[in-house]
């Protein structure tokens, strides 16, 4: 305890220095919490979709990674009644075709994602627990039916008209209730549309639906050794892909946050380094009392670890209070939480800023160990 009110009294004693050094920890800390709390987040919400939508298996081009629901459609009609052949074989639910197009730019307020089903098709089938707050559920060959916070956003009602080229044009027949998911950001029509916008007759992917019972991963590995040309995703194969992206992802984030981390052991050693030269004189009179070496090692390091520590844990809780406001604006705009700090988040960015305020301190407190006694007496 002594050590510790000797570490704390000195901090005290230069305030605005402590206070600046503090500063510097805790932008840091924060930046790093943020920064690599979207990674956790996009596991979470990536986790949470695969688990509500219903088909266990997905049919996509061969060299196609994740979900496949990008680019132009290459999945032929041919290829499609293959698959349904082998499906009958193989004893599966049902194989439903889907395209997906999207519409307008990078702004959530402007963009509009579509996801084509067959004719007869409800999307409760691909998002089970999904329901219907106004109109019907199954769209008519010239209908859509609109998530909620796609209805929300873009001010669409019963009736509203979707333009989707100058030819094509749909009206909204029904508006889903807000489930907290993907289907909520998505706008249901047929096919056939879709494919007429786009001008061809593929599909972007084949949706497998299985019986009670059957495995995912055997039926996955007889569709793709009966189907050439074709690769079977089940969700775990497409978390296991994202798993691997977010990875690296994290590892780039986390090498931007290096420079503010940098920047913050910076302060810490130049704050520490200070306190050794002001305090020189003060150190060789603890050693004429008859202080050892590792006493004054340990109270430089200590000064710099409770600097580091205390700026960790402010970082922490910054970094978690922003995380939370930018959820309750992803939230709003695409209905996903995108911004997560988990327990092994937090355990990892107190983990470095401990480290930081570590490698901070050693080379000043092996230096203020080290002043001769006759020497540190000297100083004025």
């Amino acid at each position: 305890m002594e050590i510790l009110s000797m570490v704390l009294r000195n901090l005290l004693a230069r305030p605005v220095r402590s206070l600046l050094t503090l500063l510097g920890v805790l932008i840091a800390t924060t930046s790093m919490v943020l920064f690599l709390s979207f990674g956790e987040g996009l596991r979470r919400s990536l986790a949470q979709e695969l688990a509500r939508v219903g088909p266990a298996i997905q049919l996509v081009p061969e060299g196609t990674e994740g979900l496949g629901f990008s680019g132009y459609p290459e999945i032929t009609p041919e290829e499609y009644r293959r698959a349904v052949a082998a499906g009958k074989e193989l004893g599966v639910r049902s194989i439903i075709p889907t395209l997906f197009l999207a519409r307008g730019g990078f702004d959530p307020q402007t963009s509009f994602f579509f996801q084509g089903l067959p004719q007869g098709v409800a999307p409760d089938l691909l998002y089970p627990g999904v329901k219907v707050r106004e109109g019907r559920l199954l769209p008519s060959a010239k209908g859509a039916i609109v998530g909620a916070k796609v209805a929300k956003r873009s001010q669409l009602s019963l009736g509203s008209p979707l333009r989707l080229s100058p030819r094509v044009e749909l009206r909204v027949e029904g508006i889903l209730e807000e489930s907290g998911g993907l289907a909520d950001n998505l706008i249901f029509v047929p096919l056939k549309p879709l494919q007429e916008v786009l001008g061809t007759q593929n599909y972007t992917a084949l949706l497998v639906a299985l019986n009670p019972g059957q495995k995912a991963e055997e039926v996955a590995r007889a569709l793709e050794a009966s189907l050439p040309g074709l690769k079977a995703q089940t969700t775990g194969d497409v978390m296991r892909f994202a798993e691997r992206a977010l990875r690296i992802s994290d590892l780039v984030r986390f090498g931007i946050s290096l420079v503010a981390l940098a920047v913050g052991g910076l302060l810490v050693a130049n704050t520490v380094m200070m306190s050794v030269y002001e305090r020189t004189r003060e150190f060789g009179v603890m050693r004429a009392l008859g202080a050892k070496q590792g006493f004054i090692f340990r109270l430089v390091v200590l000064e710099a670890l409770l600097l580091s520590s205390l700026g960790g844990l402010l970082g922490l809780t910054l970094g978690s209070a922003v995380s939370q406001a930018i959820n309750l604006y992803t939230l709003e705009q695409v209905g996903l939480a995108l911004s997560a700090v988990t327990p092994r988040l937090s355990l990892f960015a107190l983990l470095v800023a401990l480290g930081l305020g570590l490698s901070a301190g050693i080379l000043p407190a092996y230096h203020a160990s080290r002043i001769p006694v006759v020497e540190a007496l000297g100083r004025v």
